[in-house]
């Protein structure tokens, strides 16, 4: 039997952290104390099965927000992305209602009239503050961004003197016909106080990788 889209973006609230974080951790290939506008995609991952043609229409939902804008700023971010890549995106908060007084459609009603050949669900998995040491580096304060906010670090006062935050973000993209999952990536952010500041790094780099795996057509062409 295969899985309805909603059931299926609701198992990826659950899907393993410890995956996210394997794939995620260790010392940073780049150094973020100079570069503080940086995103790095640490690895991506594609189901050996998939082998359709690069999809045209994407259904973009985030669980996360940034300050100001919210989740709509991430959605909005990627679907102009995506656009500049000849892909059209369908960010999910234009097709569903936020009012409760106003009800919409439902997720699943609205990815079918999306008409969309795939969901992509971007979440931000865990946040930390990376301390530099004479002998090293050290990750403090890491734990799950239940509030999905890369301003949760703000809440924790670790503001130190040469330290830098970092936020591990997945990216995973859904066949709705299929019910499966068929692509994940797996990205380092080295603004994680700020997503806003750092989104046109992280759409453009994650967009490119979708390009390279052939989940997209092209690249987005520069802006």
């Amino acid at each position: 039997m295969k899985a309805s889209p909603a059931l299926v973006l609701a198992r990826a609230f659950t899907l393993t952290a410890a995956l996210a974080l394997a794939a995620c951790s260790g010392t940073p290939s780049l150094n973020p104390m100079g570069a503080t506008l940086s995103t790095n995609v640490k690895g991506t991952w594609k189901d050996p099965r998939y082998n359709a043609a690069p999809m045209q229409r994407i259904f973009v939902v985030s669980l996360m927000k940034v300050d100001p804008g919210g989740r709509e700023a991430v959605e909005n971010a990627l679907v102009a992305r995506l656009a500049a890549a000849g892909v059209t995106g369908i960010a999910s908060h234009t097709v569903m209602s936020n009012d409760a007084d106003k009800p919409g459609p439902t997720l699943e009603e609205a990815i079918v009239a999306a008409k969309a050949d795939g969901v992509l669900l971007v979440e931000v998995k865990a946040v930390g503050a990376y301390e530099p040491y004479s002998v090293g580096q050290t990750v403090t304060s890491l734990s799950p961004d239940t509030m999905a906010s890369y301003n949760f670090l703000k809440q924790q006062n670790v503001y130190q003197p040469g330290d830098y935050k970092i936020a591990h973000i997945v990216s995973e993209l859904y066949i709705p016909s299929m019910g499966r999952q068929v692509w994940t990536a797996f990205t380092d952010s080295y603004d994680a106080a700020n997503l806003a500041r750092n989104l046109p790094d992280f759409t453009l780099k994650l967009v490119g990788v979708m390009a390279r795996d052939r989940m997209i057509p092209a690249p987005p062409k520069p802006s």
